[in-house]
């Protein structure tokens, strides 16, 4: 067990807290001494209590906040949920209530709370994490990526997008080329000269 001394219990304020592995979930919690309460990393850090690791949500929120199409549930929650599937978080789809929920009561606090910086930083390290154990994924060639986010939400889309905000253009850009995130429909039908066979993408031509 590990002391952490320079942390606070999130119930108690005490910074009686040691790292110990919870019995009935088989996996990392933190347990204060003073009160004798259990609780996860996320709440550590001061994030809201969640089933999903908070900086996942977060990095979700800051998608829908910068992609004018993620105002349409319809367009986010897909991209929702084939992420959680991709990051091995969810098996199941998360209902439009949980998204509703992340949207009315964390987007507003986002900023106060973590950074779009910190939150892909924590994705891309499980991205990495989950490449070592699965098989690897050929990258999409960029014009692809590119032809695939102009098809789904138009070349206008695009263009305000690199104009305004080039952060999250290129981080999609890059999920797009390297994860399939947004264009499996595209890539199935063989779009681009690519096509998608035994969970893996492979250039056709």
């Amino acid at each position: 067990m590990e002391s952490l001394l320079h942390n606070k219990c999130p119930y108690c304020k005490s910074h009686q807290i040691i790292q110990d592995r919870h019995p009935r979930i088989g996996k990392i919690q933190y347990f204060c001494k003073t009160c004798k309460k259990y609780f996860s990393e996320d709440s550590l850090k001061g994030y809201p209590p969640s089933n999903v690791p908070f900086p996942v949500i977060a990095y979700l929120l800051y998608f829908r906040r910068r992609i004018p199409e993620f105002s349409n549930m319809r367009r986010f929650r897909p991209f929702v949920n084939y992420l959680l599937k991709y990051l091995k978080i969810n098996k199941k789809d998360v209902s439009r209530q949980t998204v509703h929920h992340w949207i009315h009561n964390f987007d507003k606090y986002l900023d106060s709370i973590i950074s779009f910086d910190e939150a892909k930083v924590f994705c891309h390290h499980r991205l990495e994490e989950i490449s070592k154990v699965s098989p690897p994924v050929k990258v999409i060639p960029y014009r692809t990526a590119l032809e695939i986010i102009e098809r789904k939400y138009g070349k206008k889309t695009v263009i305000v997008l690199i104009k305004k905000d080039p952060v999250i253009f290129q981080e999609l850009v890059e999920i797009v080329s390297k994860h399939g995130v947004f264009g499996w429909e595209f890539l199935e039908a063989g779009f681009g000269g690519v096509s998608v066979g035994s969970g893996s993408t492979k250039a056709t031509g």
